[in-house]
């Protein structure tokens, strides 16, 4: 195998089996990598910018239904900071040209209270029985034990990797 100049082989870098292949920056792919990965990060912008704009329209415009329409307004932000966490994760990855890990736990951790949020509204604003058109309160249950066991386990993982930066090298590396 061959060897890098800073002495590790080619392929990998300091503490890592294994990594993608150095691009350089002002190369044609990267330039054009970069460029993508740059829309993508706006289109993600605009998609929060659109889904806060509309929940808290949505929200004023409902008054009606206030437990509802908070309920969705609290759930249309969870989504917004799901989406400003994806496109920091994208921008960070274009700085570095690493993979930051450690936001996805986040994303998930999110995510994870989100549905643990609508299972439990939805149990709550239902009349206590199940009808027809309703998940049945079984179901709902399920649902909430497997969200709670999804933010445990990605609440321990972020716990796990809390001394590690978002090159994954450990602090104490550097």
């Amino acid at each position: 195998m061959s060897t890098h100049p800073n002495g590790n082989p080619v392929g990998t870098q300091a503490g890592r089996p294994w990594s993608w292949p150095e691009i350089r920056r002002g190369t044609p792919v990267r330039v054009l990598i970069d460029l993508l990965q740059y829309l993508i990060a706006l289109v993600l912008l605009v998609l929060a910018a659109v889904v806060l704009v509309r929940s808290f329209a949505d929200f004023l415009g409902s008054w009606g239904g206030y437990p509802q329409t908070l309920i969705s307004a609290v759930d249309g932000v969870l989504v917004v900071i799901i989406l400003v966490d994806i496109m920091r994760t994208v921008l960070t990855h274009l700085e570095g040209w690493a993979f930051p890990f450690r936001p996805f736990l986040v994303i998930g951790i999110i995510a994870a209270v989100r549905d643990i949020l609508a299972v439990s509204t939805r149990l709550t604003l239902s009349s206590g029985g199940s009808t027809a058109g309703e998940i049945p309160i079984t179901q709902s249950l399920i649902e909430l034990a497997t969200s709670a066991g999804v933010v445990l386990i990605l609440a321990v993982a972020l716990f796990l990797t809390r001394e590690q930066n978002v090159e994954g090298e450990t602090a104490t590396d550097q």
